[in-house]
Protein backbone atom coordinates (compact mmCIF):
# COMPACT_ATOMS: atom_id res chain seq x y z
CA UNK A 1 0.00 0.00 0.00
CA UNK A 2 1.35 3.71 -1.24
CA UNK A 3 1.48 6.33 1.66
CA UNK A 4 0.71 9.27 0.02
CA UNK A 5 2.66 10.90 3.15
CA UNK A 6 5.57 9.02 2.43
CA UNK A 7 5.60 9.61 -1.72
CA UNK A 8 5.30 13.49 -0.80
CA UNK A 9 8.38 13.34 1.36
CA UNK A 10 10.25 11.41 -1.31
CA UNK A 11 9.09 13.27 -4.06
CA UNK A 12 10.73 16.84 -2.62
CA UNK A 13 14.00 15.00 -1.71
CA UNK A 14 16.89 16.42 -4.22
CA UNK A 15 19.48 13.63 -4.72
CA UNK A 16 23.12 14.85 -5.43
CA UNK A 17 24.00 14.08 -9.35
CA UNK A 18 20.57 13.77 -10.08
CA UNK A 19 18.99 15.31 -12.83
CA UNK A 20 16.84 18.82 -11.50
CA UNK A 21 15.25 20.02 -14.77
CA UNK A 22 14.68 17.37 -17.93
CA UNK A 23 13.56 19.22 -21.03
CA UNK A 24 11.58 16.61 -23.14
CA UNK A 25 11.30 17.23 -27.01
CA UNK A 26 7.45 17.18 -28.12
CA UNK A 27 7.01 14.01 -28.93
CA UNK A 28 8.40 12.88 -25.87
CA UNK A 29 11.67 10.79 -27.72
CA UNK A 30 14.04 12.74 -26.46
CA UNK A 31 15.57 14.69 -23.60
CA UNK A 32 18.42 17.00 -22.41
CA UNK A 33 19.23 17.85 -18.72
CA UNK A 34 21.92 19.25 -16.36
CA UNK A 35 23.75 17.55 -13.30
CA UNK A 36 25.24 19.78 -10.37
CA UNK A 37 27.58 17.92 -8.66
CA UNK A 38 31.35 19.66 -8.40
CA UNK A 39 30.67 21.43 -11.82
CA UNK A 40 27.40 21.58 -14.01
CA UNK A 41 27.53 18.37 -17.21
CA UNK A 42 24.65 19.01 -19.43
CA UNK A 43 23.46 15.78 -21.64
CA UNK A 44 20.94 15.40 -24.72
CA UNK A 45 19.33 11.80 -25.41
CA UNK A 46 17.91 11.15 -28.44
CA UNK A 47 17.24 7.53 -30.49
CA UNK A 48 18.79 5.97 -27.21
CA UNK A 49 22.11 7.55 -27.86
CA UNK A 50 23.35 10.16 -24.55
CA UNK A 51 25.62 12.66 -25.64
CA UNK A 52 27.50 14.50 -23.19
CA UNK A 53 27.63 18.19 -23.99
CA UNK A 54 31.13 19.33 -22.52
CA UNK A 55 31.95 22.41 -20.99
CA UNK A 56 28.40 24.01 -22.16
CA UNK A 57 28.40 26.52 -19.00
CA UNK A 58 31.62 27.43 -19.55
CA UNK A 59 31.15 28.62 -23.04
CA UNK A 60 28.04 29.89 -22.22
CA UNK A 61 28.84 32.55 -19.40
CA UNK A 62 32.18 33.69 -21.30
CA UNK A 63 29.59 35.45 -23.56
CA UNK A 64 29.08 37.64 -20.65
CA UNK A 65 32.18 38.82 -20.79
CA UNK A 66 32.35 39.96 -17.20
CA UNK A 67 34.59 37.30 -15.43
CA UNK A 68 35.83 33.74 -15.43
CA UNK A 69 33.20 31.37 -14.17
CA UNK A 70 35.10 30.55 -11.21
CA UNK A 71 34.51 33.91 -10.04
CA UNK A 72 31.21 34.25 -9.75
CA UNK A 73 29.04 33.02 -6.69
CA UNK A 74 26.62 30.48 -7.77
CA UNK A 75 26.48 29.45 -11.21
CA UNK A 76 23.41 27.01 -12.72
CA UNK A 77 22.68 25.85 -16.06
CA UNK A 78 19.47 23.62 -17.64
CA UNK A 79 18.22 23.25 -21.11
CA UNK A 80 15.52 26.34 -20.91
CA UNK A 81 14.14 25.23 -24.56
CA UNK A 82 13.50 23.07 -27.25
CA UNK A 83 14.14 24.84 -30.42
CA UNK A 84 13.60 22.23 -33.47
CA UNK A 85 14.48 18.25 -34.60
CA UNK A 86 14.99 17.62 -37.98
CA UNK A 87 16.32 14.74 -40.02
CA UNK A 88 19.72 15.84 -39.62
CA UNK A 89 19.17 16.27 -35.29
CA UNK A 90 18.13 18.72 -32.81
CA UNK A 91 18.83 21.98 -32.13
CA UNK A 92 18.66 22.74 -28.02
CA UNK A 93 19.07 25.81 -25.92
CA UNK A 94 20.31 26.11 -22.47
CA UNK A 95 20.32 28.90 -20.03
CA UNK A 96 23.13 29.77 -17.24
CA UNK A 97 22.32 31.93 -14.13
CA UNK A 98 25.04 33.22 -12.70
CA UNK A 99 25.54 35.68 -9.48
CA UNK A 100 28.30 37.81 -8.74
CA UNK A 101 27.88 40.40 -6.16
CA UNK A 102 24.73 39.42 -5.49
CA UNK A 103 23.38 40.76 -9.02
CA UNK A 104 22.43 37.88 -11.04
CA UNK A 105 23.02 37.22 -15.03
CA UNK A 106 21.54 35.26 -17.69
CA UNK A 107 22.44 33.94 -20.57
CA UNK A 108 21.75 31.36 -23.31
CA UNK A 109 23.31 29.57 -25.74
CA UNK A 110 22.56 26.58 -28.05
CA UNK A 111 23.81 23.26 -29.03
CA UNK A 112 23.29 21.22 -32.27
CA UNK A 113 23.03 17.20 -31.90
CA UNK A 114 23.26 15.17 -35.54
CA UNK A 115 21.41 11.82 -35.51
CA UNK A 116 24.69 10.26 -34.89
CA UNK A 117 25.33 11.71 -31.25
CA UNK A 118 27.73 14.80 -32.15
CA UNK A 119 26.97 18.12 -31.05
CA UNK A 120 28.47 21.15 -31.72
CA UNK A 121 28.11 24.45 -29.53
CA UNK A 122 26.39 27.95 -32.02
Amino acid sequence: MNNPLITLIFGTVTFPGVAENVLWRADNGAQAHCIKEKDTVCFVMINGTTTQVPEIESKIISKLGITPKAHYEKVVTFPSKWISSTNQGDLIEFTTLAWLKSERYTVRGVVFVDNSGKYTDQ
